[in-house]
């Protein structure tokens, strides 16, 4: 094993990693017990935007929304419910700079995908098609200066390299200023973004399977503007992929 070098390790002594968490000494991003207390979304799930149902109360493979036909994109698959460890998780990535933590919520965020692509459920062959590029979700230039990086970048850049598909950070871009979607109720959301991304380069997209990646699917309406304008812009099928879904929205 290579040794680090000498200021490496007195600069390890003095300032030990810690959980992006819980903040305990741990030499990873998030340590064992914090993640081990991730709420991992299970069968059974929407087949369409991959909402976790109550295995007593579901009796369709869709759920509500989907079964209205609502939304514009493909597929969507979501890592872990929205609660908890996880809930501390995604705000420590997103409000607390850690970075660090979108390695492991990408890793997972990968394996959920890859999932999906070799066939889930019983559905042999896979309904989904392998993607052309991954594309995160875009902050606004004014949100993104003040937080000092897009969360959604950073693990589509982990899902990317894993997967081994092309990370495409310019195609999509947030052109309207919108309220942050946590503090609006579900119509207010849906409204609060309409029509607030464009594909900026769509010859990129035209004919190409794109999967979307953010860090949080509550009510689906974020990435279903992003998915709208994708289509828009020509890309064939659009699928959709966060770390986390809320289920009681």
């Amino acid at each position: 094993m290579t040794q680090k070098p000498l200021l490496e390790r007195i600069l390890d002594w003095l300032y030990p990693n810690r959980c992006g968490v819980c903040h305990r000494f741990s030499d990873n991003a998030i340590c064992q017990d914090c993640k081990s207390k991730w709420s991992l979304i299970a069968s059974p799930y929407c087949l369409w935007c991959g909402k976790p149902f109550d295995p007593i109360a579901k009796t369709s493979p869709l759920c509500g929304i989907c079964l209205q036909g609502r939304y514009k994109f493909d597929y969507a698959r979501s890592a872990v419910i929205y609660e908890g460890v996880s809930r501390e998780t995604v705000h420590a990535l997103k409000f607390n700079r850690k970075p660090r933590l979108a390695q492991p919520m990408g890793e997972l965020m990968a394996e959920v995908m890859n999932r999906a692509l070799e066939g889930e459920k019983g559905l042999l062959p896979s309904p989904w098609q392998r993607p052309s590029m991954v594309v995160p979700v875009p902050l606004h230039p004014k949100t993104q200066r003040q937080r000092g990086y897009n969360q959604a970048a950073l693990l589509a850049e982990v899902v990317g390299q894993i997967l081994d598909i092309p990370v495409e950070s310019k195609i999509l871009a947030q052109t309207k200023q919108t309220k942050p979607q946590a503090t609006l109720g579900e119509k207010e959301r849906w409204e609060n973004v309409k029509g607030a991304f464009e594909v900026v380069q769509p010859e990129f997209v035209k004919g190409k399977v794109v999967v979307i990646v953010d860090d949080v699917m509550t009510t689906g309406a974020t990435l279903n503007e992003c998915a709208k304008a994708l289509k828009r812009a020509g890309a064939r099928q659009v699928y959709c992929l966060t770390f986390a879904r809320t289920v009681s929205a």
